[in-house]
């Protein structure tokens, strides 16, 4: 290498491949979201409006099953995802498959064990739940058929969150929303039409559930879909522990959003009786509505982040969050607007009695300035768990969820009475933000600090220089960016074939990507070169329908051997969408190549 006094990095990389990728997924995961809350809505309004508001509370009893459940396959379905994303960014197929079949296994057991439990402590689970024993006889055999869909709930959405990093977000979509649809449908049916009363409502959820696994054997039957099963041995157990891990902070977060309502209703309740319990209750359907966003962009972010960290592509994940916080401030930020100039929407929508009107207006309006911030925060805490930083993602998340609300409340409630309670929510987001960004600054100004910027993203070593780009695919392009890369490599290594062939080399690639243009659905290709002491890596990335460089002299491209040459090794993979390709360049190989020559 030669000497230097600093190394000078070579950005030009445009951002617009990460960011269509984001808005791609954005559209799926926020009408899954949408599906899934939704259903949830009208399905309490189907039951209550067929079989009276005493069924409907019956269905809400029942909903600490249902949290059971998601709160299981939420830490296996995130943090198997990330896992997944993390190996098929470092482009190790075999280790995110195993990821993939080690998961879905857990999944598939968790739904057995949980559903065994609870019918094993049938009895005295239905006495715990429902303290009524006059209810007890219509509620037990909906709770029966609620706790075999399990079987099912469990594994199919675990399944779907490993459909956003497996590049099929839309049929994660169309999975969730054909199933919830069908929940709906089959309540009326079989409530109105077969008369089975509250247990049909328990039926049409077990229904929705096995049309959305149906889709996705049909799917895999008509080769639409592949899942990327290996074997596995015990060994390859730890891999379960490592998702738990990883998925311990949004699991958490619903577990902190469950003991924060309790308490709240308690204070609500303490402070102002049935009036204060009625606009809290009117503030959680705000953070609902709220929650459809940032649970859509967050879904979104996942997998384009895990595979971006496994790839080490740092610069990547800084456009990727770049582009993340703008959209949710901004959908937050218009949420928050609707709430401040026209809350009395949201009061209409839920029929809220004329004489609580006032106090309804005033705790939303205060309650609802935390969105503005809050989204920041939610943000983060998916971040750090994607970037490994587990301990601190499930801190935000339990400060988030119950820990830091609490004595924040007490506090102002203490000293505003009700108002207070709808104060402690922006000032707690405000507070959690500023916080974070405090302990996130003071980590990476500190003297030699593996971390840099707000985001604590890891420094690269000092001697390793990095070549990041963003070039057009046509001609001119192609020619401009190969001279560009070899006098960047000229200034790091001494040998002056090694650089023309690294400039070979990118210039083989691109313009193979541009003989695939019909199959991009953008005309780009993100460059990143990576000079190492011992070897030079070079990763290649567009968007588009597969094609791989390693099958490409099969297919007539004749320049493809001239790459298999210069290269040590190509890898490539299919990942979230997009092909991204992994050429590396041995010193010692070029060495042979020049001996050769």
């Amino acid at each position: 290498m030669k000497e230097r006094q600093q190394r000078q990095d070579s950005t030009r990389r445009s951002g617009r491949i990460i960011t269509r990728k984001f808005f791609r997924y954005l559209v799926p995961m926020i009408m899954s979201t949408i599906a899934i809350s939704l259903n949830e809505f009208v399905d309490s309004i189907i039951v209550s409006q067929l079989l009276g508001a005493e069924a409907m509370a019956l269905v809400n009893l029942g909903s600490p099953i249902m949290l059971a459940f998601a709160v299981m396959y939420s830490i296996l379905g995130v943090g198997g995802s990330i896992l997944y994303g993390k190996h098929a960014g470092e482009q190790n197929p075999h280790q995110a498959g195993k990821t993939f079949t080690v998961t879905f296994i857990a999944a598939c057991a968790a739904a057995v064990l949980l559903t065994a439990i609870g019918l094993l402590l049938f009895n005295p689970l239905c006495n715990a739940l429902c303290m009524d024993a006059d209810l007890l006889p219509e509620f037990m055999p909906y709770m029966r058929i609620l706790l075999i869909s399990g079987l099912l709930i469990i594994p199919l959405q675990v399944v779907i969150y490993f459909l956003s990093v497996l590049g099929r977000p839309g049929l994660g979509m169309a999975v969730n929303l054909t199933a919830n649809g069908v929940n709906l449908l089959a309540d009326y049916i079989f409530i109105r039409f077969l008369d089975t009363g509250l247990k049909g409502a328990a039926m049409a959820t077990f229904t929705g559930y096995l049309t959305g696994i149906l889709i996705v054997i049909v799917a895999l039957l008509c080769r639409k879909l592949s899942f990327p099963f290996r074997r596995i041995g015990r060994h390859d157990l730890k891999i379960i522990p490592s998702a738990l891990a990883r998925g311990a902070a949004p699991a958490a977060s619903q577990l902190g959003y469950c003991i924060k309502i309790s308490f709240c209703n308690s204070i609500a309740i303490y402070l102002a009786g049935i009036k204060g319990l009625m606009v809290y209750s009117l503030c959680m359907q705000a953070v609902s509505i709220a929650s459809i966003i940032i649970a859509g962009i967050t879904e979104a972010m996942v997998p384009i982040a895990s595979s971006l960290q496994g790839q080490r592509d740092f610069n990547g994940i800084r456009i990727l969050l770049r582009t993340v916080f703008k959209v949710q401030f901004l959908a937050n930020l218009v949420f928050v607007a609707l709430m401040e100039i026209w809350p009395q929407l949201l009061l209409a929508i839920y029929n809220i009695p004329e004489a609580f009107r006032d106090e309804a207006l005033a705790g939303l309006r205060i309650f609802s300035l935390m969105f503005i911030v809050r989204g920041f925060i939610i943000v983060f805490m998916y971040y750090f768990q994607i970037s490994g930083r587990k301990l601190y993602a499930l801190l935000i998340s339990l400060t988030d969820g119950f820990a830091g609300l609490i004595p924040i409340a007490l506090l102002t409630t203490g000293l505003f009475g009700i108002k207070g309670l709808w104060m402690a929510f922006p000032i707690l987001a405000a507070v959690m933000l500023v916080m974070i960004l405090v302990i996130n600054t003071i980590v990476s100004c500190r003297k030699n600090s593996r971390y840099h910027g707000i985001l604590l993203l890891e420094k690269e070593d000092e001697k390793i220089a990095t070549f990041d780009a963003t070039i057009r695919l046509d001609d001119e392009s192609i020619s401009r960016n190969s001279m560009e890369l070899q006098k960047f490599c000229g200034n790091y290594i001494r040998d002056d074939t090694l650089p023309a062939l690294i400039a070979v080399a990118a210039e083989e690639m691109s313009v193979y990507s541009m003989s695939m243009k019909d199959r991009c659905s953008l005309d780009e290709l993100d460059i990143l070169v990576k000079i190492y002491p011992k070897e030079i890596l070079m990763d290649f990335r567009t968007m588009g329908k597969p094609f791989n460089i390693a099958t490409a002299h099969q297919q007539g491209f004749s320049n493809a051997l001239m790459l298999k040459r210069i290269a040590s090794k190509e890898e490539y993979g299919y990942i979230v969408g997009m092909n991204q390709t992994r050429i590396h360049i041995g010193r010692k190989r070029i060495k042979d190549i020049i001996n050769a020559t």
